[in-house]
């Protein structure tokens, strides 16, 4: 059973081999559906030394929507209020890695400070365990981050980012819909399977940033791995990561990154390096002339070519009928 927690009254306190050694992989498999006929693709430009590149313009960037060139526009997103959901995995290894987060509420009040937000805490381990709403100025989210407990061998993590989604695309209003995953790379456990994972990242305007530590050793395979074998080419390619590769793949698909971590300092890199993503990341956009309706694959790129830059983005988004009949 899914326990509700307000704690209202509470007032106390692809993943990258390490942190501090990432390196990020150019074209990173993703999806977003539209439902206008204007398509946001979150973009990250990094230089040679992994620092983020800033004051980039629109004209600095070439955009494709299945090959063909779009006129690419930039949205403003930093006056959006933030709208985040952490999910913790304290299932399978998890326990192992609760030293790690001593910084979290610090690191997290940095990420959030001076901005509009509202918190949400979901643990999961074989199933969704409980889920803490939290209004924007709360300090609960800090206590109850440092004071986990540990769950069952299993690591569900397609059906806590189904469930996460779930709960960020029925906010109203415009927010910047971010989820923070803690979890092992690959899914233990879920009933949800990838292909249905996948459309519903699909349709979701949520960014998902992966921070994944080493999970338990098992021969364990998902009932739903054998889906992969059912698509080719991109889509197979993205089912199969959802399976095998799950966080990472999650990440990629949203247009997030994804970091390794395995103790308290490569956590606290790993954290860092991802508020960099999400501050400094640049919303692309395009109204697309392609209206055929299901999977497109989007290609960005620097207008001139930089061997020493490299360019993480949703690389692809769902048309759907809704949109084509407009």
């Amino acid at each position: 059973m899914i326990r509700v927690i307000p704690l209202l009254a509470i007032s106390l306190l692809g993943c990258t081999t390490m942190a501090q050694d990432a390196i990020t992989t150019p074209n990173a498999s993703s999806l977003l559906e539209t439902t206008s006929t204007f398509v946001s693709v979150p973009t990250l430009v990094r230089s040679a030394s992994n620092e983020a590149v800033r004051n980039l313009n629109a004209g600095q960037f070439k955009l494709f929507d299945q090959r063909i060139p779009q006129k690419v526009v930039m949205e403003t997103t930093g006056h959006l209020p933030i709208s985040l959901i952490l999910l913790v995995q304290t299932g399978g290894s998890a326990g192992r890695q609760f030293a790690s987060y001593t910084d979290f509420p610090v690191l997290l009040k940095s990420l959030l400070a001076n901005s509009e937000h509202e918190t949400t805490l979901i643990t999961f381990d074989s199933k969704i365990e409980q889920i803490w709403h939290f209004p924007a100025r709360s300090d609960g989210v800090m206590y109850e981050l440092t004071h986990l407990n540990s769950g069952d061998n299993g690591a569900a993590i397609r059906d806590a980012v189904h469930f996460g989604v779930q709960q960020l695309e029925a906010e109203p209003g415009r927010f910047r819909r971010v989820v923070l995953l803690l979890s092992q790379d690959t899914d233990r456990g879920s009933t949800t399977s990838a292909e249905e994972l996948l459309k519903q990242l699909g349709t979701s305007s949520t960014t998902v940033y992966s921070l994944v530590f080493p999970g338990l050793k098992t021969h364990h395979v998902s009932r739903h791995n054998a889906a992969s074998f059912r698509f080719s080419g991109a889509f197979g390619r993205a089912i199969q990561g959802l399976n095998n590769n799950t966080a990472a793949e999650i990440a990629a698909i949203t247009g997030g990154n994804c970091t390794r971590f395995s103790d308290q300092r490569s956590f606290n890199s790993a954290f860092l390096e991802t508020s960099v993503d999400i501050k400094d990341s640049y919303m692309l956009g395009f109204q697309p002339n392609q209206h055929s309706i299901g999977f497109h694959s989007i290609q960005v790129e620097l207008a001139k070519p930089n061997p020493d830059l490299s360019i993480l983005a949703r690389s692809a988004y769902w048309f759907n009928s809704t949109v084509a009949d407009e």
